[in-house]
């Protein structure tokens, strides 16, 4: 067998040379094509890449106030640097910025060419490209939630004051004064609720409770009286006995404040209904002491999302501190007002976005300047136990949140580091212009330039 080989070889040797002459040059293009391919298709990501962030560069420059001359010759010489800086083998011509006439959009295009190598023995010496992108400042559909804690802490050096403040800079940030054509259309929308020792669910107490507010409580009540057991002749008593006689006592009392959820749906989003129907305040009449005993919770009631920037001042300017720290609540209603299944409680404008819902996202702005520490559910674990899991499920929901350990205690700081999305999520705060820092940065980070192509 060898031996014949050998000899077709040695027979065949002038053929195998011309066949390989003449194949030889459509192979080289073939492998130079996929090479060229290759290195353009690279060319073109990296170029794509210049693009989307100088329109983003742009619209920067764009909300800072500059001209739109100023801004074409701003981003002419970013993408000149960053092309440059590469030292890819393309060529490209001048970027070409417009402006949509009316609006905050900036698009740009490019054409680009990719010098080729094997390829140019079929006669293509360079491959050809266009990118192009836009962007808009401001925010796409988006659903905040501050979530602010009002605890009787914040009563103390000003802290009221101060969260006040801040609040107010992250709304005129998210929702400029005088809006605009997004903000009016409700794309941009904000929701406040703030928790102490219980939440106050106002209006929507009895939605989620299925308990009217307005209750009427009996209980047992009585007085040690003197009581003559022996009576003289005449009428007189002659011997006294103290007795204790029981009564009724009725009161009837509007309370709108409720705890903790308890059962299955203890830290889900879905809607109240039953066995997901939330625990109200108790009152009871107390026999040892004799009067009444209510559980109260602070006057703010939660905002649904609005984008009413009156509505959502006089919500930050009504804030009262009051109560001990359920830290868990707040993070909870947080959830709630964001939250699409209770769309069922909020009124139709307020109804929260789907989560996947194209070009929209959700995120909760979280505070507190303490240590959770009141809770009614033990089964369920302390606050601090309580606030982890309600923050590993909303996180699994895509919903970022942002935490601001105001003056906090190790114990709240280390909550907020749990619940942040990640660690540049979580600001801390020693005084006032520390907390208006974090809330000026996170409204920011929230309204940042989204590419719309």
């Amino acid at each position: 067998m060898w031996k014949k080989l050998v000899s077709w070889k040695n027979d065949r040797e002038g053929n195998l040379s011309i066949m390989l002459a003449v194949s030889i040059v459509p192979i080289l293009a073939l492998v130079g094509m996929a090479v060229d391919l290759q290195n353009t298709n690279t060319s073109r990501s990296y170029v794509q890449y210049v693009i989307d962030s100088a329109v983003i560069a742009g619209s920067k420059e764009m909300q800072a106030g500059k001209t739109k001359d100023e801004i074409e010759a701003y981003v002419d010489t970013y993408v000149d640097s960053a092309l440059a800086s590469k030292g890819l083998s393309i060529t490209c011509g001048q970027a070409q910025v417009s402006f949509a006439e009316g609006s905050q959009n900036i698009d740009m295009s490019i054409s680009c060419s990719q010098s080729t190598t094997l390829t140019a023995l079929i006669g293509y010496e360079h491959l050809d490209f266009t990118v192009s992108s836009g962007s808009t400042y401001g925010v796409g559909k988006v659903d905040v939630a501050f979530v602010f804690d009002v605890s009787g802490s914040m009563g103390q050096n000003g802290k009221m004051s101060a969260l006040k403040n801040a609040a107010q800079d992250a709304v005129d940030i998210l929702l400029p004064e005088g809006g605009s054509a997004i903000t009016e259309d409700g794309d941009v929308r904000l929701a406040m609720v703030s928790y102490s020792s219980m939440m106050n669910a106002g209006e929507y107490f009895e939605a989620v409770t299925n308990v009217n507010p307005t209750r009427t409580h009996t209980g047992t009540s009585g007085q040690w009286v003197k009581v003559c057991t022996k009576y003289k002749k005449n009428g007189k008593c002659k011997k006294y006995e103290w007795q204790y006689q029981s009564g009724a006592s009725t009161r009837s009392t509007t309370n709108t404040c409720l705890k903790e959820r308890i059962g299955t749906q203890a830290f889900t989003d879905e809607d109240p209904g039953p066995n997901a129907w939330f625990t109200p305040a108790s009152v009871a009449y107390n026999n040892s002491s004799n009067k009444w005993d209510e559980e109260t919770c602070n006057d703010a009631t939660p905002l649904p999302l609005t984008y009413s920037r009156d509505d959502l001042s006089e919500y930050i300017d009504g804030l009262e501190p009051e109560g001990g720290t359920a830290g868990h609540i707040g993070i909870a209603w947080g959830w709630y007002m964001i939250a699409p299944k209770w769309k069922t409680v909020w009124p139709t404008e307020s109804a929260p976005r789907s989560y996947d819902e194209p070009d929209s996202s959700k995120a909760i702005i979280l505070m507190t300047d303490g240590e959770f520490n009141t809770w009614y559910n033990h089964g369920q674990g302390d606050s601090f136990e309580q606030a982890q899991e309600f923050c590993d499920n909303i996180k699994a929901e895509g919903v970022r949140i942002y935490t601001v350990a105001f003056d906090a205690p190790q114990a709240g700081q280390q909550i907020l580091a749990y619940c942040a999305s990640s660690g540049e999520f979580a600001f801390t705060a020693k005084n006032a212009d520390d907390l208006a820092d974090a809330y000026r940065t996170i409204a920011t980070s929230i309204s940042d330039l989204r590419l719309r192509y």
